[in-house]
């Protein structure tokens, strides 16, 4: 089976445009209203709105990918809080005594598949997995995305599944989160106790911060003024406050349970300064691995192998805390 791991880029994510006459009769009405200087105010502010619209509104499955025949079992749970319909895959490790479950959460606009290719990989080395649609991605419920917020309730809920799951031993739970996926993993954390370790990959410290950067990059038009307005709307549409999503303000709550941090040198989506930020913030125990000529999620993509190894033995190590490894030991059962 070729499992494909291909990211969504800005490229391909540049917003569709509203019909001409939509916006022709909506700036005919506003400025008879407003006059001509309010009708560009005005147009500002639905241009603002619509890249809201359309890059928190519903996505529907991304990748054609699906796991061997027999491998995956297709199911359902609710998040944490607000009760929403998430769907996943769970990979069982077989064998007859309770094992360690991973949970894998992707980054915004993609998927269950994004995290595939890992998915496998863990469930071969003697790891149950947990992958799933955030909510408003894939067969997942839910309007819109908010880019980590309610999505931390989507963790929780994860977590809180596979604490039923005969089995998981409810003590050795990871999660392991990419890009938004990281940024709720942390949040989670924070919130379950339940969670034993956490793998951030390019997670942002602060939205806000983040967004300044990589607006342009993403959205095809200007910062000024139409990122402050875009905020604004995000209040309105995903119920969100911006400013409030700062995973470096709850880092620190993830301790004792050690924190593993990976971040691309040339990510031009989240500058790895969010990466040492994080690092920083957080308690010991804690681990950062900055990658040189890694793009956004770059390092897990462009060496599979290598990353998993670097990964797995920090996991190993957190989950398995009574147990002394050499590099070159058998995996976990």
């Amino acid at each position: 089976m070729a499992v494909e791991a291909r990211r969504a880029t800005p490229a391909t994510l540049v917003p569709a445009s509203p019909s001409p006459s939509f916006l022709r009769l909506a700036l005919l009405a506003t400025a008879a209203t407003l006059g001509l200087s309010g009708a560009a105010t005005a147009a500002v502010s639905m241009l603002a709105g619509l890249l809201v619209y359309q890059y928190a509104r519903a996505r529907g499955q991304w990748g054609t990918d699906e796991p061997p025949a027999g491998l995956a079992e297709e199911v359902s749970f609710r998040s944490a809080q607000d009760n929403v319909r998430i769907s996943g895959w769970f990979f069982t490790a077989g064998g007859s005594e309770r094992g360690p479950a991973i949970v894998l959460c992707h980054g915004i606009w993609t998927g269950r598949r994004e995290c595939l290719p890992l998915a496998l990989r863990f469930r071969s080395t003697g790891y149950n997995v947990l992958c799933f649609d955030f909510r408003a991605h894939g067969l997942s419920d839910g309007r819109f995305t908010s880019v980590g917020h309610h999505e931390t309730n989507d963790v929780i809920g994860a977590v809180e599944y596979l604490l039923e799951r005969a089995e998981v031993d409810p003590t050795r739970i990871g999660v392991i989160g990419f890009s938004m996926g990281a940024a709720a993993s942390i949040q989670a954390a924070a919130r379950s106790p339940h969670i034993a370790a956490v793998v951030a990959d390019s997670a942002y410290a602060s939205f806000l911060d983040a967004a300044k950067y990589s607006f342009r990059v993403v959205t095809r038009v200007p910062h000024f003024p139409l990122a402050s307005l875009a905020m604004h709307w995000a209040k309105w549409i995903v119920h969100v406050d911006a400013s409030r999503l700062r995973p470096v303000d709850v880092i620190g709550q993830v301790s004792p349970r050690p924190i593993f941090i990976t971040h691309g040198v040339l990510d031009e989506i989240v500058p790895v300064s969010h990466a040492v930020t994080l690092f920083k913030a957080a308690d010991e125990p804690k681990e950062l691995w900055v990658v040189p000529d890694a793009h956004h999620v770059g390092a897990r993509d462009t060496d599979p192998e290598g990353y998993f190894v670097r990964v797995e033995r920090f996991l190993r190590q957190a989950l398995f805390p009574d147990v002394r490894f050499s590099e070159n030991a058998a995996q976990p059962h």
